[in-house]
Formats: structure tokens, C-alpha cells, sequence
């Protein structure tokens, strides 16, 4: 069985890359442009792990963390969050840990940080 990633960005640029990146994971990519458009989702398709940015137009990933770690369905709840932030200040990533936030990659993404970032949450029966 293979995982779902869902990426939210609003780059299509920097989405291309994270597939890119963890193709040699074997899993399946779905992309969302905003954090909206990824809640929706969501609560449609069954998701392992979430990579989203922290600076995004309408709702940013710290909000976005915020309202998953609301959700009314506890399975959304629990839902690993990895959050990209091209920011070097730890205002932002301390921000994203009180808001439930999992971990953490530096932009640019490295393929090492993303690949082995990604399979630290991964279910144990994925790649």
C-alpha cells in the first residue's frame, strides 16, 4: 500500500520539486495551492503525511496547522505536519510547534532533509 503526501504550496515550482524529491519513496503526490483547497482535501482522501509552507497567500501554514489541529474528525487531528519556511528566524518555527506543527525544513529543500523528514512519519508498512 502506498502512502498519500499531500504538498501545499502555493509554487507549483516548489511543488514539482518535493514530487520530484520523494519519487524515490513510492508514494502518491497530491498538491493543493492553498491551505483551503488542503483542508477540503483532506476530509476527502486519506492522507499520511502533510508538507505544506508556512508563507501562503490567504490562510499561512501556521493557521493552516491550527485548523487541522482542530478538525472535528480525530483521525485529521493526527495527520504528521512538515512545514517549509525560507525564514531563518526561530519566531516562525516556535510559532508552527505551539500550533502542532511536527517538524521542520529550511528552504531550499535539500533531497536528504525532505526525504528523510517525510520518512520519520511515514506508516510503518510504506517504503
Amino acid at each position: 500500500m502506498s502512502a498519500n503526501i499531500l504538498v501545499v504550496d502555493d509554487s507549483p515550482t516548489v511543488r514539482n520539486i518535493i514530487k520530484i524529491y520523494l519519487m524515490n519513496l513510492r508514494l502518491s503526490i497530491i498538491e493543493a495551492e492553498d491551505a483551503a483547497r488542503a483542508l477540503q482535501l483532506l476530509r476527502l482522501v486519506p492522507v499520511s503525511v502533510v508538507i505544506a509552507d508556512i508563507n501562503m497567500p490567504g490562510m499561512d501554514g501556521i493557521t493552516f496547522v491550527k485548523e487541522l489541529r482542530a478538525e472535528a474528525k480525530p483521525h485529521l487531528r493526527g495527520i504528521p505536519v512538515i512545514l517549509l519556511t525560507a525564514e531563518k528566524g526561530g519566531d516562525l518555527r516556535q510559532r508552527g510547534a505551539e500550533a502542532g506543527a511536527n517538524a521542520f525544513i529550511q528552504k531550499p529543500v535539500s533531497h536528504h532533509d525532505l526525504t528523510e523528514t517525510v520518512r520519520q512519519y511515514l506508516p510503518q508498512a510504506a517504503p
